[in-house]
């Protein structure tokens, strides 16, 4: 909607209309956070998803970034985002990689700095990704699909590939394939028809109705 300003409708004055009446009827909603184990068995776990050509009129996609402190009882939402990208994304792929490169360099890479100072005993950092092609990309550094991405979108696959590739010197995070069900970043992408699946969507980032928090409700 901020980026409406200088092209406003009647279909924004809606949209507006909507967005105030969800955060009135939202107010009492809370996100939490809890930590029930020894920093040895925690991670810093960042998950990073986009959408394809979501924003209706200029066909670009948005980027979600979700960063959190998780372990096998621990879930502490530290960071999200969802930014929309500066250009028009060719496929899924290309916007995923600009995702995953955005919240990398500027999410999770300060966040370790700051982590290993806080807590230098947390298990190896994870990078979850819902798309196997990007992860395929970055791994092999190769992409003939997308040679266009340094110039447009400004990411470098190379960069990413010395950062997650498989080889020695790379950086101590691990990047694996997370099913689409469990992204706690596409809240911050996409729209959800449906109450279950919004609902689902606000579980993920620890986003709680004051009777979900009660005694044995969880």
């Amino acid at each position: 909607l901020a980026t409406r300003i200088t092209k406003w409708t009647k279909k924004d004055d809606q949209r507006l209309h909507k967005l105030m009446c969800y955060v009135y009827a939202s107010l009492h909603v809370r996100q939490v956070g809890f930590v029930g184990d020894h920093p040895c068995e925690c991670h810093v776990d960042l998950f990073t998803d986009a959408d394809f050509a979501g924003d209706a009129v200029s066909q670009r996609s948005t980027s979600g970034i979700h960063l959190a402190l998780m372990g096998p009882n621990t879930n502490f939402p530290l960071h999200g985002i969802s930014k929309k990208q500066t250009a028009t994304s060719f496929s899924t792929p290309e916007a995923e990689t600009v995702s995953g490169c955005f919240g990398y360099r500027t999410v999770l890479i300060p966040a370790l700095d700051l982590w290993e100072k806080l807590m230098p005993g947390l298990k190896t950092p994870r990078f979850h990704e819902d798309n196997q092609a990007m992860i395929m990309v970055v791994m092999s550094g190769r992409n003939p699909t997308m040679r266009h991405i340094g110039r447009v979108h400004g990411v470098s696959i190379q960069w990413l590939n010395d950062r997650l590739g498989p080889h020695a010197g790379r950086d101590k995070v691990d990047i694996f394939y997370q099913d689409t069900s469990f992204m706690s970043a596409d809240i911050y992408t996409k729209a959800f028809d449906t109450a279950a699946k919004w609902k689902r969507a606000c579980l993920l980032i620890n986003v709680f109705e004051p009777e979900d928090l009660q005694p044995n409700s969880l």
